[in-house]
């Protein structure tokens, strides 16, 4: 019985260390997949110091003129962090700052999947398992300026 205790001790802590963790490390991420699993489809701001320094958007503000929209799709491994919340995304260069819009809504073909990667470990989750919690798309917008 005292096996079982201990056991079941470790695997609620490491559950706890892994969800701080994630919460901690991912915060963008968990905002999309939390409002889009309990939210009731209205659109969430999103909020984070972050992003306007993700050397994706960096990069992709670099090639774009004001006032152009572009989609943009990129390798996971050129930011883990933003991949998690984002990817794709429309992206609108503006004189003083730049929006972000998408709206929220996971694949269900079981062809499109995320690769987390969590302190080196790198897990292959498909999409649409989320949509076994029966979860609400929604318009996600972010907006920053300078």
């Amino acid at each position: 019985m005292k096996i079982i205790k201990t056991f079941s001790v470790f695997i609620i802590s490491s559950i706890l260390l892994l969800s701080i963790y994630i919460t901690t490390s991912f915060p963008e991420g968990v905002s999309v997949l939390t409002h889009y699993v309990f939210g009731d489809g209205e659109k969430l701001e999103l909020k984070s110091n972050y992003i306007p320094n993700s050397p994706v958007i960096i990069k992709s503000l670099k090639s774009m003129k004001v006032g152009q929209t572009k989609v943009i799709r990129f390798k996971q491994y050129k930011d883990w962090r933003l991949s998690y919340a984002l990817n794709p995304f429309r992206l609108k260069k503006l004189k003083n700052g730049f929006e972000i819009y998408q709206y929220i809504k996971f694949d269900t073909t079981g062809k499109i999947y995320t690769i987390v990667n969590i302190l080196g470990v790198k897990m292959k989750i498909y999409d649409n398992w989320v949509n076994l919690l029966n979860p609400t798309p929604y318009m996600l917008t972010y907006s920053h300026t300078y």
